[in-house]
């Protein structure tokens, strides 16, 4: 991608393409798409940060780091590789005199699950991880898993093996319930309609009891293939999501609890227009607010930001930004409220000044939101085509994420971007 904000004209070149949902996430996925040279009319300059951008890790090729990196209390970081070692594995980088050490913690495979696309919880307290995987188990269908330190190695538990009545392909991130420690989580596929699934694993006295407790039935009511991570409100029992169902737009949806009872509802249908299609990654900033972001639709056509705002009964919906497909970015597939500055950080999976992603800010002054560029993926050894949130280190403020590609063997890259 080549950009000069002094001319009228932007030329764009071949850009991997971002696997669609539901595909198979291998290597096919990633075809190069037809060059082409488009005429835009100017457009304000992008906001630019001196922003310093470092690479802890390249993995080695075809490991595809899709999914979103968490850190412990002592600032390790965990996560996951969906074809990492073969089938995916789970790794740590921890930092010892200024360095960063990779290791391997556990290779999937069989029984014990395969194929992992969302990363990892890490439960702060007890260093324990969660996650989930599209394929192996019992019926090869995916699996909620834990892998636990003991001593000086790790022991990985199933807690669940789907089966395609219970659903099938769990995409998405757990969430956690503070209050109870309960794990909730939805399959993309599966259950009563194949539309997948709503579940919940309770553990008492150590023992994990897994309940399905919603079926997606589809249509305009319901919505149909649940992708994005479960977010809490600021209502106890009622939980935001995003589908993605077949129509390419999406819908954003509730699940509310009573008397042990869990009902789903849309709130919001996204027409693939001006205001967005195809929601990738949701946040909450814990006062009701949610966030979220596009990979299509918007003023220009290259995805948005948006925010769900309580009224109420109801939900308003409101777009924040549009991204403009330059040097600003296209394609939004992360997003991160950060609590202690307010700031929106994400990621988009294409564009930018390299053509190959960004990490960028967006602050609120007024009723209006204004976007910084943190960092341009140049496609080389600082890593392309981020695919999921970044998160933020709560002591330094750095931003650790993950790129499917680039890297010392193009392989994807684990990244840090101090602001």
């Amino acid at each position: 991608l080549y950009w000069d904000d002094s001319e009228v004209y932007v030329f764009f070149f071949s850009n991997y393409r971002r696997p669609r949902r539901g595909e198979n996430m291998t290597y096919r996925s990633f075809i190069l798409a037809t060059s082409s040279v488009l005429a835009i009319s100017t457009l304000p300059a992008v906001v630019t940060n001196a922003a310093t951008e470092k690479v802890l890790y390249s993995f080695p090729a075809n490991s595809y780091p899709y999914g979103r990196p968490d850190q412990d209390s002592k600032g390790a970081i965990y996560g996951t590789g969906y074809q990492l070692s073969g089938a995916g594995a789970i790794y740590r980088l921890k930092q010892k005199n200024g360095q960063w050490g990779y290791k391997t913690l556990f290779n999937l495979s069989g029984s014990r699950g395969a194929s992992p696309f969302s990363g990892v919880l890490v439960d702060r307290s007890t260093s324990i991880l969660y996650g989930t995987t599209l394929s192996g188990g019992n019926s090869n269908d995916g699996t909620v898993y834990s892998l636990a330190p003991v001593g000086r190695g790790w022991n990985q538990t199933v807690l669940h093996s789907f089966n395609g009545s219970d659903g099938y392909q769990p995409y998405p991130l757990l969430l956690r319930d503070k209050a109870s420690g309960n794990l909730y989580g939805t399959t993309h596929d599966g259950g009563s309609a194949g539309c997948g699934t709503f579940f919940q694993l309770a553990q008492t006295n150590g023992n994990w009891t897994f309940s399905n407790l919603y079926s997606f039935q589809g249509g305009s009511s319901h919505g149909c293939h649940p992708f994005t991570q479960l977010k809490q409100t600021a209502k106890s029992g009622t939980l935001i999501g995003s589908t993605d169902d077949n129509d390419g737009s999406g819908r954003l949806f509730q699940l509310k609890e009573r008397r042990g009872v869990w009902s789903e509802s849309v709130v919001y249908d996204f027409t693939g227009g001006s205001d967005g299609g195809e929601p990738y990654d949701l946040d909450a900033d814990g006062n009701g607010t949610i966030y979220g972001v596009t990979v299509s639709g918007g003023a220009y056509g290259q995805g948005v930001v948006f925010q769900l705002t309580p009224n109420l009964r109801q939900w308003t919906y409101s777009v924040i930004y549009d991204f403009r497909g330059g040097t600003d970015g296209s394609e939004g597939v992360g997003i991160n409220f950060d609590s202690a500055t307010g700031y929106l950080y994400g990621t988009t999976y294409v564009g930018g000044t390299g053509g190959r992603g960004t990490v960028f800010r967006l602050a609120k002054s007024g009723g209006s939101w204004t976007e910084t560029v943190l960092h341009s993926f140049a496609g080389g050894s600082d890593g392309s085509n981020p695919q999921s949130r970044p998160i933020v280190d709560r002591t330094t403020g750095a931003l650790y994420g993950t790129t499917v590609f680039g890297g010392q063997s193009n392989g994807g890259t684990v990244y840090l971007v101090q602001p």
